[in-house]
């Protein structure tokens, strides 16, 4: 999955002009789930830069909903941003609660707040 943010509404963005997060999300067990991510921040025409982070949880799903407990968050490789570092840090702690819906090979993610900041598609070549 990968999504791409112009505009931020969060101060720790603003600065780049773009943001690109991939992320593998495996669900480990049938309460826990490990995130992946792989980001590329970009700052006006400068070189992309790269962070890389872990994520450790578990979750609850129900009928049409899943809600994903966001317990351990490990920056594996820092930005030379500690704000953008913290900005993601601060994951560790939060719970998100999605709804989900699968349309032929994508699975899709969002939220009832209609936070683009959380939505998710996720693709599969199963």
């Amino acid at each position: 999955m990968i999504k791409k943010k112009a505009g931020f509404i969060s101060k720790a963005f603003t600065q780049y002009s773009q943001i690109s997060e991939s992320m593998v999300l495996t669900f480990s067990s049938k309460s826990s789930f490990m995130i992946n991510e792989f980001i590329q921040a970009q700052e006006g025409n400068d070189d992309v830069k790269l962070m890389e982070l872990y994520y450790e949880g578990d979750y609850l799903q129900t009928r049409n909903h899943l809600t994903l407990n966001f317990n351990h968050v490990q920056i594996q490789k820092k930005h030379h941003d500690d704000i953008l570092n913290q900005a993601y840090k601060d994951y560790e702690g939060y719970s998100i609660l999605y709804r989900y819906k699968r349309v032929g090979k994508r699975l899709y993610f969002y939220t009832d707040s209609k936070n683009e900041a959380f939505d998710m598609v996720c693709y599969t070549d199963k």
